[in-house]
């Protein structure tokens, strides 16, 4: 069942069940006697939905007080279930599975005991009565006294067990995460809305289990030789060393006892180079022909270990930078994850076609090949400015199709997380969200569906041109579009940018809705940050051409303008800096300054 098509019959308008009628509530909700948290927060969440919608009062019953000869909304796992589909076995329904059925005047929504019952609700809200949650606190819910909804047959479970959309909106209301069905460990769900994977070490664990200040004076033979001596300084660990893999071994699992719970544990490299140069290390390199070798030996001896104890803790490593590729013998446990990360890779192309992203893709399909488990770190933003424009929305979907493809069960999708106000983050989060859960919907009409949903019907049009036009022009241009860019000289010419600013106007110019503009407003963050951070171009391009579309006649106004509008909008990061000092604020403004006036720099 797992990827299951998702089915709603085609069915006339008579054939359709009716849920209330003149606001008066034709169904009631059905719990089990003894229900789940899950169960409960499933039914309460119809329940308010289907209120609001219909300005009726939904009850909310237990079984044994239900009157079947009335129609019934049945949540959650209770004897109803088996009497209505005896061929659904609810504890065994893949991870997260989800099943929606139609019994003539009654619907039934169960699913996996851990979350899918609260899945299989929102679903229903979404597919049947029009719901939808843009954001943690912006939805559109119908209203319709007389609700009428189609034929449900839907029985599916996702590719994906571990999704998470790494934004600040995601992670911002358990509420919202649990809707766009992600369950990572950022998001901090609680039990009574479906809980969340959680993991000991999120990654580079290393010296977190062996810390060097307790070890390294004595045993500096557990850490990496080095240009021929034993660091601790940006390296790894003497992964051969098998005194030191018996000490890691007690440390990983005596975290294990005192952190109860864990769904993974992270046995993973340090967030650097530095591997081991000893013999007995690059032996094992030469014979597995990478350095992934002695990582994936190491690994699973540990994985080994810790399934003795923890049978159902996933083991997962990383497969990144000097270890991404796939070693030739050794191949991973059946608990153990290996995580890829595409840090390197151009975001302009997919990653399944085109040749900037050859040896990334060459590298996830040999992995494919001999473990049954991967995880993927993604990168869908600029990590050194969330403010400039970044169009790599049309290959999220092939990206993530690509992925599952490959094995890959687990994805973080890493985003500007930390940013209130960055490159149509709220969509990206919601496009993301959905095709990670369901793969197989068109990304197209999803983007489309957003974009009319969130910014109104009459700007949607002009800011559908717009990503055409970046992604078209991304391209064109062949740049490769890297998670770290300084800025948009390699493929974002003054033309371009014009007809860009353009449509963003006229998305305005056409909404009155004081909300949708101000949302239309937000986007235009990116486009007025690429004119003040790039005007030395900008000016030299009306130089060279004579004249130009695009002149910043102000630049003290502009500049003070656009201050105003980061502050507006509640920006306060604007890059990647966790430094305890970092004033994103008045640096953007003091960057600015130096590129819109250089006469004033000191010498």
């Amino acid at each position: 069942m797992c990827g299951a098509l998702l089915l709603i019959s085609a069915c006339s308008e008579s054939d359709k069940l009716t849920l209330s009628s003149g606001g008066k509530a034709e169904y009631s909700i059905v719990l089990p006697d003894a229900p789940t948290l899950v169960e409960t927060t499933a039914a309460r969440e119809l329940k308010k939905h289907l209120d609001e919608i219909t300005g009726a009062d939904f009850a909310i019953v237990g079984e044994s007080k239900a009157d079947s000869s009335k129609p019934l909304l049945i949540v959650g796992n209770s004897s109803l279930v088996k009497a209505f589909l005896p061929a659904v076995d609810v504890t065994q329904l893949p991870y997260d599975g989800i099943v929606i059925e139609t019994i003539g005047k009654n619907i039934v929504m169960v699913g996996h005991p851990v979350r899918g019952t609260l899945y299989a609700v929102n679903t229903f809200l979404e597919e049947a009565a029009g719901v939808r949650w843009w954001t943690s606190t912006e939805s559109y819910i119908p209203k319709a006294k007389r609700l009428k909804v189609p034929m449900l047959h839907i029985n599916y479970a996702p590719h994906l067990i571990y999704r998470e959309a790494f934004y600040k909106e995601a992670l911002s209301n358990e509420v919202f995460a649990a809707r766009m069905k992600c369950n990572g460990d950022f998001s901090k769900i609680t039990p009574q809305y479906g809980d969340y994977h959680k993991f000991q070490y999120f990654v580079h664990s290393f010296y977190p289990i062996l810390p060097p200040q307790k070890y390294f004076d004595k045993h500096p033979e557990w850490y990496s030789l080095v240009n021929g001596k034993r660091t601790n300084q940006w390296a790894q660990l003497c992964l051969s060393n098998d005194a030191m893999r018996e000490e890691f071994i007690r440390n990983a699992i005596d975290t294990l006892r005192n952190h109860r719970g864990m769904d993974f544990i992270s046995i993973s490299q340090n967030d650097c180079h530095g591997a081991c140069q000893c013999e007995k290390c690059q032996a094992i390199v030469k014979e597995e022909g990478s350095e992934s070798g002695p990582l994936i030996r190491f690994v699973n001896s540990v994985a080994e270990e810790i399934e003795k104890e923890f049978p159902d803790i996933w083991v997962e490593t990383l497969a990144y930078q000097y270890t991404r590729k796939a070693p030739q013998k050794v191949k991973p446990r059946r608990n153990v994850v290996v995580r890829l990360c595409t840090i390197e890779c151009s975001f302009s192309q997919s990653l399944d076609e085109g040749e900037h992203n050859k040896s990334f893709r060459e590298d996830i399909e040999a992995w494919s090949k001999i473990a049954d488990h991967l995880f993927v770190w993604d990168y869908v933003t600029n990590f050194t400015s969330y403010m400039l424009p970044h169009p790599n929305i049309h290959t999220l979907a092939s990206n993530i199709r690509f992925f599952i493809k490959n094995n890959t069960i687990g994805l973080f999708e890493q985003g500007d997380v930390y940013c209130d106000a960055g490159d149509f983050v709220r969509m990206r989060n919601w496009v993301i969200s959905r095709l990670m859960w369901n793969p197989g919907l068109d990304e197209n009409q999803l983007i489309d569906e957003f974009l009319t949903g969130y910014y109104g019907e009459k700007a949607a049009p002009y800011l559908r041109q717009y990503w055409d036009l970046l992604t078209n022009r991304i391209k064109e241009s062949e740049v490769y579009l890297r998670c770290y860019m300084k800025n948009t000289a390699d493929w974002l010419t003054v033309p371009v940018y014009a007809e860009a600013a353009l449509l963003m106007k006229q998305a305005l110019d056409v909404t009155k809705d004081e909300t949708l503009r101000n949302r239309i407003h937000r986007e235009e963050i990116p486009l007025k940050f690429v004119l003040l951070l790039e005007n030395e171009r900008f000016k030299a391009y009306e130089k060279e051409n004579g004249s130009s579309p695009v002149t910043l006649p102000d630049p003290e106004t502009a500049l003070t303008e656009f201050m105003a509008l980061l502050k507006e909008f509640n920006v306060t990061i604007i890059r990647e800096d966790f430094s305890p000092n970092a004033n994103h604020i008045q640096w953007v403004e003091q960057l600015l300054r130096s590129k819109l006036f250089p006469e004033d720099k000191q010498d």
